[in-house]
C-alpha cells in the first residue's frame, strides 16, 4: 500500500522497525496515555503489537509522520475493516507532545478517515472519545465527523468513569 500524503503529514503502515523507545515512551507517559486504553509499553511489546496488526486483514495501522522532517510523531488505525457492513472504526494517538495543537491530528484523521471513504469504499467511519477529551472533539468534528450518540460513565479509567460520545463520518 502507497503512503497517505497530506499537506503537513503522511501516513504509512507501520513495520516492526517503528518500534522504538521513543514510541514506547509515549504510551508510559501519563499525559498521552491519560486517554487511551494502552497504559504502558516496552519496545518488545510495541513491536509485537506492529507485527500482530500487520498480519490482520481487517486492520490498516499507520504511522503519522511530519512530512519536514520524517519524524513519527503518532499512529492512526482502523479496526475492524468490515467490508460487508461497509464500516469501520477509527482511531488515533499523537504520541509527540511537541506536535499537539498544531492540527495535524485532524489532518491525520481527514486522510485516513477519506482514504477508508473513497478508496476502500466503506460507507461509514466511526470513532468512541471521551468527551472530556475536548481537544480530540474538536479535531474529529473539523476532520468532518459528527456525534450521533453519547453513552454516559462508559469509559473506565484508572478507577474514573467517563461518558463516551459516539462520533460517525459517513460518504
Amino acid at each position: 500500500m502507497d503512503n497517505i500524503i497530506g499537506e503537513r503529514v503522511y501516513l504509512r503502515k507501520l513495520t516492526s522497525d517503528d518500534a522504538s523507545e521513543r514510541y514506547a515512551n509515549w504510551l508510559n507517559d501519563p499525559t498521552v496515555n491519560k486517554y487511551l486504553e494502552t497504559r504502558s509499553a516496552t519496545v518488545k511489546s510495541v513491536r509485537e503489537y506492529i507485527e500482530e496488526k500487520s498480519a490482520d486483514h481487517n486492520v490498516l495501522f499507520m504511522g503519522i509522520f511530519d512530512k519536514a522532517t520524517d519524524l513519527h510523531i503518532g499512529n492512526v488505525k482502523l479496526e475492524p475493516i468490515d467490508l460487508k457492513k461497509k464500516m469501520t472504526v477509527f482511531g488515533i494517538m499523537i504520541g509527540d507532545k511537541n506536535f499537539w495543537g498544531k492540527g495535524l491530528g485532524t489532518e491525520a484523521t481527514r486522510l485516513i478517515s477519506d482514504y477508508a471513504l473513497h478508496e476502500l469504499k466503506l460507507d461509514e467511519v466511526e470513532l468512541g472519545v471521551i468527551i472530556d477529551n475536548v481537544g480530540a472533539c474538536k479535531a474529529y468534528e473539523r476532520a468532518g465527523f459528527k456525534q450521533v450518540k453519547l453513552k454516559p460513565k462508559s469509559a473506565n479509567h484508572d478507577g474514573v468513569m467517563y461518558d463516551v460520545a459516539i462520533m460517525i463520518k459517513r460518504r
